[in-house]
């Protein structure tokens, strides 16, 4: 078992074997929740760039500027109605 240490801060240092073995970098944002038997459970966030992207719906137009700030004033003025 690799154990984790937390500075002064309170922030963990995660072993290199375990940084190398899940690919983290400097930077990498982990999802931390405490499961039912009270453990904690650190996931990598993991995703490529496009992936938000890719089940997105093809856009039948684009918009101008003007058109955009039109239609946010339209939604606005509803809102304020």
């Amino acid at each position: 078992m690799i154990t984790v240490t937390l500075t002064s801060k309170g922030q963990p240092t995660i072993p290199r074997q375990l940084r190398e073995t899940l690919g983290l970098a400097p930077g990498a944002r982990l999802q931390a929740l405490i499961d039912r038997h009270g453990r904690l459970v650190l996931m990598p966030l993991k995703y490529e760039p496009e992936d938000l992207f890719r089940d997105r719906p093809k856009l039948d137009r684009v918009m101008s500027i003007e058109e955009m700030d039109q239609a946010i004033a339209l939604a606005a003025a509803r809102e304020d109605a």
